[in-house]
């Protein structure tokens, strides 16, 4: 049996690619190798140097740790040096996005404070959205850089890259609608910070009574949402409305056709992509080809034709 996971004992994952020589994190960094308990790999008095980096990609290492309580100053290491650094490659700061999305919505969820994590929504959305149409980036550039452990944060983060790509390419073209999109995505699935972590988390697939539990995350999540003035309804419906499917079989309310709301339709798509994609404890990620086929043969009766097609003409694409 697996122990206890890093995550339940204060650390935080994160990506050795958005770590820069002689740059000052200010927090001390783990490691833990194959086998062997974690351990101090670099005090935050020195700094890391370019030996250090090229000693990590040799052995295949891409993440090291930090305590959870320096979230928030490697939050702001990313944002000062690496989000907004324009001589920085586009996936670096895309992975910096992704890394400053997780340990945001890290410390939101463990101040169990969901109106904190509407508001960080409501900026990372907008740097998302900023990125990601600015660079016109390519979905096989962005899919190998994103990670697919399927933890909540990580899954959030996906999920939003996805919708603002497809939501791209579907037509949406102002930025700020795009910000829009990418905030509803991150919102998505905040209904499951009710559901018990041991269910979350389990290594093994839910039963049905788990399953009853999980399946409450969108009315709670809308519940506690649809208090702001700040969000729209297509960003409500998002989170309300991703598990529903257009022949009415899908939850919480059946809801059918054109019941869905388009934002709804984008993010159902890509939330079921970044599902299969991503490793379970109790099954291995399904290829991209295969999750592509799965969308296809459900066109029309759960998921919406233009918005499947669309998709699927950006993941024929990744290697």
């Amino acid at each position: 049996m697996a122990g206890p996971s890093l995550q339940s004992q204060g650390y935080l994952p994160v990506a050795t690619a958005t770590l820069f020589p002689a740059t000052e994190i200010r927090c001390d960094l783990y490691l833990q190798r194959v086998g062997q308990a974690i351990e101090l790999y670099r005090s935050h008095q020195y700094p890391l140097e370019v030996a250090d980096l090229e000693r990590l990609k040799q052995h295949g290492i891409d993440h090291v740790y930090i305590r959870t309580g320096d979230a928030d100053i490697y939050r702001q290491y990313l944002c000062q040096q690496v989000l907004h650094e324009e001589s920085v490659p586009t996936e670096v700061r895309i992975t910096a996005l992704r890394e400053v999305t997780r340990v945001a919505f890290q410390d939101a969820m463990d101040a169990n404070d969901p109106y904190q994590a509407a508001d960080l929504a409501s900026d990372l959305g907008r740097e998302i959205a900023s990125l990601i149409a600015d660079q016109a980036v390519a979905l096989q550039e962005v899919f190998h850089i994103l990670e697919h452990d399927y933890y909540t944060f990580t899954h959030v983060c996906n999920v939003s890259t996805y919708c603002v790509m497809l939501a791209r390419d579907l037509g949406y073209s102002q930025e700020h609608e795009l910000a829009s999109v990418a905030t509803g995505a991150l919102l998505h699935d905040i209904g499951k910070r009710h559901v018990p972590a041991e269910i979350l988390n389990k290594p093994a697939k839910p039963t049905a009574e788990e399953w009853a539990i999980i399946r409450k995350h969108p009315v709670s999540g809308y519940q506690e949402l649809s208090k702001r003035s700040d969000l729209s309804w297509g960003q409500l419906m998002m989170v309300y409305q991703h598990h529903e499917r257009l022949d009415g079989s899908g939850y919480p309310s059946g809801a059918t056709g054109d019941d869905i709301h388009p934002w709804a339709k984008v993010c159902a798509v890509v939330d079921v992509f970044d599902a299969l994609t991503c490793s379970r404890p109790y099954r291995q990620p399904v290829p991209s080809g295969e999750v592509c086929d799965y969308l296809q043969q459900h066109t029309g009766t759960w998921f919406d034709r233009e918005v499947v097609a669309c998709w699927a003409q950006q993941v024929r694409n990744i290697g």
